[in-house]
């Protein structure tokens, strides 16, 4: 047996140890609030001074730049929410320097315009009825926390309407109370008055001077960006404004968008003839229903997937769904006929009548009734109440299979009764076109809630071009009234679906949110008890169902991509994926931002050593933990990106067209054929050109992504770069091997580990004197207690201290010279050495859960 082998062996002895006493006990871990001590995970050198000391952060070949030196610079960020954007003095000093030490330099300042009467946790001044006076004394809190952070190396990115909600206080009709749309979203974007508003606003805080940094945030170089509106479209995601609430407005806002609307296609037809023809324009008439009636109970499915559970039945000529249970997954849950023969490239015709108690959006589609299951035309929702109603949709039938098609309900996004009745699907056209007496002469045609063909087409540009209309008048105000040097964008890219880039044309660069498994709350929004997640790892779906896949899918090629909001949200088994995978894809991809949401709250009366509830990351070791590593990896380059690139081109001039027929990036993807799994070895991209198609250009870089199959029960994930390694997903008990590094693994509770390995000192694994290892499994709370299904812990959230899992590994690598192992502390301080061996260039070494930590140090 030759001496590796032996030292090998003398590891796997010591794993085994290690996984038999892992199977027990859970260590408490809990990283200091205050802490910013130098020691091994403090990666505050990366912060080059105060932010703002290289000039104005500007965008150059597709990127961030500073101005004087021309030198890239990505960002790391976390959100600082509500409250959290205003803290006390110290405290302001105290998380600045937290924050540096754990690598970030961008801070998102959102719900600062909240209207939660809360009044340390808010801009406005409570003492008024109205909310459009900032609270002086909040406004100081502000103007501290950014002098820290400035001086931490850390910018900011002001939001300006988050939550704020109008009312008849601010010089609004009594039914502006009535908008169904949380914080007045979408009709924020049309309304004269608030579009007055917020320019009032963004003049009163951006106009306005610090007094600890002597500059206004016009003119502060510190500040990265300022975002018009959080997750707000007009249009929908994607379309779903078709029937999704805009007929239900109250008046005077009703009125408001037809008339837009009236004016819009008179503009665009100049005769109501004119309109009427292209509207018409190669419809057929109906044609034969294609679909079994509704009481012909076999010949619908009620499709139901894991947790989820409901009762089909007839009640006189209706379909009754009694939803019983779902889960975190809507599609679990649904109601289709399949074998229908749809036909490709012909206009179809859905017809039904509903209600549902109580009401509830309902989500209707059409796809294939085989694999790959894609949809096929018609993506829209349906908004139910307890009284019967029609709904009508029109759609072109793509991507079709003969006699494999099928019309779907989907039932799963919360539980209750829904009835169907007079369920008609056909080719062809009822109805749809003007009726006598409408007119745009008389702003009589309404809003449409489903459409012709060009009609869908007309109403979705319509709204595209109302969005965009705001975004430049926004951007005119801030850059040419305001004399404003941040970038600016108007909102998310994806929402809206591929509206998103249209609307986003004058913004610098892109933006974008996504969550992996979003806890979801069946009956009240954001109740405290009632709520469940999906509980899964999203491992096994990278490459096709994942949330960083679909994100790549909008990166616009040309312009700076970021993320500001992103999670997979506790109290998740496999939480601890969430780090390693964003920040290495990110990397990948040659993204430019990527934030966590959120911070969490902190300060001496804050639950500091603790999960807070979904979000919190700062206190979450289970996030925070990784913060060292994905801030090497992601904002110095450790991960290089792809060296590979596809786009693909859409024409300026036909974008409407192409709208109708793409209504998100998959589909636009999809079309051409591109994989989702290109994500894992291609950057990817939108533009702007001339032409249309896809471009592939470049060659393979130095670091790979790759994701062993999507088994639930083995699929795993790796990176691998000279200076980082990730592993990531179900591999208790295994061996991988990511480049020269060999990982054998003991098994855990979950057969689940996050880890990665990487250098911190900016040379390659082999030659580096200071490397770090992040390993983690389950992250919870002291008598965190969930319940049957383990898919919520409801208000059982436990107390302090937050527990950990450690990961039994054995590990072999090659370095340069003898190197010492060291168990980190929770400040990231050496501690109780590890035993290692070295022979012939490569140290082997055993991590476990009886060193009670997440962190290890391999140093000279």
């Amino acid at each position: 047996m030759g001496i590796v082998s032996i030292a090998m062996m003398v590891a796997l002895l010591a794993l085994a140890a290690a996984a038999e006493a892992d199977t027990d006990s859970m260590f408490p871990f809990v990283i200091p609030w205050s802490d910013a001590s130098k020691t091994v995970t403090n990666v505050s050198f990366l912060n080059d001074g105060p932010a703002g000391s290289h000039g104005y952060i500007v965008v150059k070949n597709g990127h961030f730049v500073e101005s004087d030196t021309g030198k890239r610079i990505r960002f790391l960020g976390v959100n600082l929410v509500a409250g959290s954007a205003f803290p006390n003095h110290a405290d302001a000093r105290i998380v600045a320097r937290r924050l540096a030490k754990y690598g970030v330099n961008l801070v998102r300042l959102h719900h600062m315009d909240n209207c939660w009467n809360n009044p340390k946790g808010t801009i406005w001044n409570l003492n008024y009825s109205d909310h459009r006076h900032i609270n002086p004394q909040q406004l100081d809190r502000l103007d501290y926390l950014i002098y820290q952070l400035k001086r931490h190396g850390i910018y900011v990115n002001i939001n300006l309407h988050v939550s704020r909600q109008f009312s008849p206080a601010d010089g609004f009709p009594a039914s502006v109370n009535d908008i169904p749309f949380s914080f007045d979203k979408r009709v924020d974007y049309f309304d004269p008055r608030m579009i007055e508003l917020q320019k009032e606003y963004a003049h009163q805080l951006l106009t306005h001077v610090n007094p600890y940094t002597h500059t206004a945030y016009t003119d502060e170089p510190a500040v990265l960006n300022v975002e018009l509106t959080n997750e707000d479209s007009l249009v929908g995601d994607p379309w779903s404004s078709l029937g999704h609430g805009l007929k239900e407005l109250p008046q005077p806002f009703l009125g408001e968008l037809q008339q837009l609307w009236n004016r819009w296609l008179a503009h665009r037809y100049g005769t109501t003839a004119k309109l009427q023809t292209a509207w018409l324009k190669n419809v057929a008439p109906p044609g034969p229903d294609l679909l079994k009636s509704v009481t012909d109970l076999p010949s619908w499915a009620l499709e139901q997937h894991r947790n989820t559970k409901a009762n089909l039945s007839n009640e006189g000529d209706a379909l009754r769904v009694d939803v019983v249970q779902t889960d975190s997954t809507d599609w679990h849950l649904q109601l289709h006929q399949a074998e229908l023969n749809i036909q490709d490239g012909y206009t179809y015709t859905v017809r039904f009548r509903a209600r549902a108690n109580p009401a509830r959006e309902m989500p209707v589609y059409t796809s294939l009734d085989e694999p790959d299951w894609h949809h096929i035309g018609l993506e829209v929702t349906a908004h139910l109440t307890p009284e019967w109603k029609q709904y009508t949709y029109f759609f072109t039938a793509r991507h079709t299979v003969p006699d494999h098609s099928r019309l779907v309900f989907v039932l799963g996004n919360q539980t209750g009764e829904v009835e169907l009745a007079q369920v008609r699907l056909s080719a062809g056209v009822e109805g749809g076109d003007l009726q006598p007496g409408q007119s745009w002469t008389n702003g009589t045609i309404p809003i449409p809630d489903g459409g012709l063909p060009k009609q869908w087409a007309d109403w979705i540009a319509f709204l595209t071009h109302i969005e965009r209309a705001y975004n430049h008048q926004m951007r005119d105000y801030l850059k040419n009234d305001l004399h404003l040097h941040a970038s600016i964008i108007c909102s998310q890219i994806s929402y809206g679906g591929l509206s998103g880039p249209y609307r986003e044309d004058a913004s610098e660069f892109a933006d974008d949110h996504a969550y992996w498994e979003h806890p979801s709350f069946p009956h009240r929004p954001w109740d405290p008890v009632d709520w469940f997640i999906g509980n899964t790892s999203m491992v096994p779906a990278i490459g096709h169902s994942d949330t960083l896949t679909a994100m790549a899918e909008y990166r616009i090629a040309g312009k700076p991509f970021t993320v500001s909001e992103y999670n997979h949200p506790a109290p998740n088994d496999y939480q601890s994926e969430c780090v390693p995978l964003y920040a290495s894809f990110a990397a990948f991809q040659d993204w430019d931002a990527i934030y966590l949401f959120d911070y969490g709250s902190y300060g001496a009366n804050a639950a500091n050593d603790q999960i807070q509830s979904y979000f919190g990351v700062g206190s979450n070791p289970a996030k925070w933990a990784f913060m060292p590593a994905a801030a090497m990896i992601f904002r110095d380059d450790e991960i290089t990106p792809a060296g590979e690139s596809v786009t693909v081109s859409i024409p300026a001039e036909s974008y409407e067209a192409e709208l109708a027929q793409f209504p998100t990036a998959y589909d636009l993807w999809d079309h051409y054929g591109i994989s989702r799994k290109t994500t894992l070895s291609r950057r990817m991209g939108i533009q702007m050109a001339s032409d249309t198609g896809i471009r592939k250009s470049g060659k393979s870089g130095n670091s790979m992504l790759e994701c062993v199959n999507s088994d639930p029960a083995t699929a795993f994930y790796t990176a691998d770069a000279p200076a980082a390694k990730v592993v990531v997903g179900f591999i208790g008990g295994r061996t991988v091997t990511v480049g020269r590094v060999r990982f054998e693994f003991g098994d855990t509770p979950h057969h689940f580990a996050a880890l990665i390995l990487n250098s911190m000192d900016r040379k390659p694994l082999s030659e580096s004197s200071r490397i770090l290892l992040t390993a983690a499994d389950r992250v919870e709370n002291t008598g965190m207690v969930w319940n049957a299904a383990h898919n919520s812990v409801n208000n059982n959230w436990g107390t302090a201290p937050s527990l950990a899992d450690g990961v039994p590994v054995a590990i072999t690598m090659p370095v340069s010279g003898l190197r010492k192992v060291y168990a980190l502390t929770d400040t990231g301080a050496l501690g109780q050495e590890v035993p290692s061996t070295y022979q012939n260039g490569d140290i082997t070494f055993t991590a476990g859960q009886s060193y009670r930590t997440l962190w290890y140090a391999i140093v000279k």
